[in-house]
């Protein structure tokens, strides 16, 4: 019996399999699209987020030098010192004043910064006839917010013990001078903040730091700053 034999199955051509593959294509689109919408959503919901986040305030006095440079090391060191500080006089602590008045302000410069830094408590401290006088007229002046405040910046700025200045210069704070009829205890605190700013720049004066009272004042005069101090004027 003749077989008969079938004929081999034609293996399929180049053109079919080049026909049959796009049909996958579809699958991989969508699935391109739906990665190209999940990253548009994502990059959206990104941007909706950084616009609703408060813009960070840079650090006070951070442009007059980086944390490496010598007067950036000093200014780092002065806030640090005011941070466990918790006085707060209309408004403002030590620090807030300090940064707003002094490290933020056009007027000073990083010369002064670096010289107020090395002010001695000698150069800062109260005659003791005068301490007396102080303590005479305002007995719990040691005791008074204003003073604190004020002992706390000059402290901060130099190093000086807190409890060392305080005992140096009971007047820290008190309006007036000593040896003058007028030395009281303010009672507004507008008249409290506007003199431990005051008593700052004027004993910074007083050490040798020139200029300090023009700086926040625009007079260096010890008077006329102190006047235009009290009238809530200064250039801060």
């Amino acid at each position: 019996m003749t077989s008969v034999r079938r004929p081999p199955s034609a293996a399929p051509s180049a053109a079919t399999t080049r026909t049959q593959a796009p049909a996958a294509q579809p699958a991989r689109t969508n699935q391109v699209t739906q990665v190209s919408r999940a990253e548009v959503l994502n990059r959206a919901e990104l941007a909706r987020i950084r616009s609703t986040q408060a813009p960070v305030a840079p650090t006070p006095g951070s442009w007059r030098g980086g944390a490496n440079t010598e007067v950036g090391r000093a200014i780092q060191t002065m806030r640090s010192r005011l941070s466990d500080v918790n006085i707060s006089i209309k408004g403002d602590t030590p620090q807030s004043l300090f940064d707003r008045a002094i490290l933020d302000n056009k007027h000073v410069t990083n010369e002064q910064i670096l010289e107020m830094s090395k002010v001695t408590l000698e150069q800062l401290a109260t005659d003791p006839k005068d301490r007396a006088k102080v303590l005479e007229k305002v007995p719990n002046a040691r005791e008074l917010p204003v003073h604190k405040f004020t002992v706390a910046m000059l402290s901060a700025v130099t190093g000086i013990d807190r409890a060392k200045l305080s005992e140096a210069c009971p007047d820290l704070g008190l309006t007036g001078a000593p040896g003058t009829p007028l030395l009281y205890a303010a009672k507004t605190e507008r008249m409290q903040r506007s003199t431990a700013l005051h008593d700052f720049t004027d004993y910074m004066r007083g050490a040798g730091v020139k200029g300090m009272n023009k700086a926040v004042w625009g007079v260096e005069n010890r008077i006329l700053s102190a006047i235009v101090s009290a009238a809530g004027g200064g250039r801060y």
